[in-house]
């Protein structure tokens, strides 16, 4: 096994009720008792690092939660956001050139069925695992290095 697979499954895997970032505009809710045809799913790009202590202003709400892992620095580089349908995916690329994917699997009245791939700049797979985001929660993927400290994934399905 690599050592940037190991890193990759070592990765922060950490199930966690959502925490609005700053920045976000709140999703349109939909009637009660109604089932929302689409997810919509929010994944800041966070730099994490041991370099510093700072932490961007946009992430407050984030904060508690990046506290539990091993990173005492953190800044949002951007912002994801896609409304997905089961069996649909978004792609975007992430800084060094590394790209993502989401793909909405299923949902239910619970939790949505993610499926998170990343790719490396020369198209090799560095991560392709399926998780369970409860409704409304975030689940949060770690591990891709990035100059001295890695990138940190929070993603959260609001439906």
């Amino acid at each position: 096994m690599t050592r940037t697979l190991r890193s990759l499954l070592l990765c922060c895997a950490i199930a966690v009720p959502a925490v609005p970032v700053a920045a976000w505009s709140p999703p349109v809710a939909a009637a009660p008792g109604a089932r929302a045809a689409k997810v919509n799913l929010e994944m800041p790009v966070v730099y994490a690092t041991t370099a510093h202590d700072r932490v961007d202003d946009r992430l407050a709400d984030l904060s508690r939660v990046l506290r539990n892992l091993k990173y005492t620095g953190y800044e949002l580089l951007t912002l994801q956001r896609a409304q997905l349908g089961e069996g649909e995916r978004e792609s975007f690329t992430l800084d060094g050139g590394r790209k993502v994917t989401v793909e909405l699997l299923s949902k239910d009245d619970k939790a949505a069925r993610v499926r998170v791939l990343i790719d490396g700049v020369k198209g090799q797979r560095l991560l392709d695992t399926t998780v369970r985001v409860n409704r409304n929660g975030t689940f949060i993927v770690a591990g891709p290095k990035m100059r001295e400290g890695i990138l940190v994934l929070p993603l959260t399905a609001r439906y």
